[in-house]
């Protein structure tokens, strides 16, 4: 019984696997300049603003966790998101991934959960020295 069990619940969660389905021609991308870093025991806090066309002006905050005893070079995050357009038009969004710093680039990988319905996955990369993020959203 619990191998039959196992069966079904290894398959089902293949199917979720299948359900997600990113396209590159649907992407897009917006560069951001880092305005705060607090460093924490558990992780850090980062902060972020940019442009990004129809959400207007965007704030974002990074909430890491070095959930990994064994590497504090990656871990959890959560995080985000509110946008304000030219018109006044407010929209949120919250965001989940893990990160992994390499050198002086932290790449984040995220699923976002928009206020106007969209969800994305996204792909960030920050980068210490210059204070920037760069970051790719792919619709689903």
């Amino acid at each position: 019984m619990k191998k039959i069990s196992l069966i079904i619940l290894t398959a089902l969660m293949s199917f979720s696997l299948f359900g997600l389905k990113v396209t590159a021609d649907e992407k897009f991308t917006l560069s951001g300049k880092v305005t705060s870093i607090a460093l924490t025991d558990q992780g850090g806090v980062i902060n972020v603003s940019s442009k990004a066309g129809r959400y207007g002006k965007v704030f974002l905050t990074y909430n890491l966790k070095r959930d990994n005893p064994n590497n504090d070079a990656q871990g959890s995050f959560s995080g985000r998101g509110v946008g304000i357009n030219d018109d006044g038009n407010r929209n949120a969004g919250s965001r989940q991934g893990v990160w992994k710093r390499e050198g002086n680039i932290i790449t984040f990988h995220s699923l976002d959960d928009v206020t106007d319905g969209n969800r994305n996955f996204c792909i960030s990369k920050l980068n210490l020295t210059d204070e920037t993020l760069e970051m790719t959203f792919y619709p689903f």
